[in-house]
């Protein structure tokens, strides 16, 4: 990278697009998404393979994990004044032949030309846990990997059920010394009326 990612997430906070704490932690926390246990290999993104961070916002960890990886990745943000941020970040940070800011609605995009093709979907703080699995499944190729934020202390949050209608294995969590993560295998194509529309997955939640 050609721009230094931590003045870059200063930028962020002073547009208001990640609070200060997430500004300083940025980096650490990010690049948690892809360390896991001490008896299991770190999630990669090599070259060739796509990854896809969902709710982009000020560009954590999508940016940070562009930069800690050899992958092309498309961050995915639907307010028109993040998205203009986040292109401006990509340029400075030297990224811009192997990142695409797409700004959009994920249902859209997951019903467009990225559905089914990414090793690594990433979510930080894009919404429900529900709307997360929802949106974040029609994007993984099979055997790619969605990999979120995770709460400490909550190991009940995603229905085995539901995993099984979307195609989805729990792969289990991790901790760094201030996050939760955790992973879910795709175990192939995520059936065809999934995203569904936000205004009934705000009516008629999956769980």
């Amino acid at each position: 990278m050609t721009g230094n990612v931590h003045d870059v997430l200063e930028a962020a906070s002073a547009e208001g697009f990640v609070t200060p704490r997430a500004a300083v932690s940025g980096v650490e926390h990010s690049t948690g998404f892809l360390r896991r246990g001490v008896d299991q290999q770190p999630i990669r993104l090599d070259d060739g393979e796509v990854g896809i961070d969902i709710g982009s916002g000020g560009g954590l960890p999508g940016l940070v994990l562009a930069g800690a990886t050899s992958g092309n990745w498309a961050l995915v943000e639907r307010a028109a004044r993040r998205c203009t941020f986040l292109r401006w970040a990509v340029g400075e940070l030297g990224l811009s032949d192997r990142v695409e800011v797409v700004c959009g609605d994920v249902v859209d995009v997951a019903r467009g030309p990225l559905r089914g093709v990414a090793t690594l979907v990433t979510a930080r703080g894009f919404g429900s846990p529900a709307a997360t699995l929802e949106c974040g499944a029609p994007l993984l190729s099979e055997g790619g990997r969605l990999v979120v934020s995770e709460p400490p202390g909550d190991e009940s949050r995603w229905p085995l059920e539901l995993l099984d209608e979307l195609n989805l294995a729990d792969e289990g969590s991790w901790h760094t010394k201030s996050a939760g993560y955790r992973a879910f295998m795709s175990g192939g194509s995520c059936p065809e009326r999934y995203p569904r529309r936000n205004n009934r997955q705000a009516t008629k939640p999956l769980f």
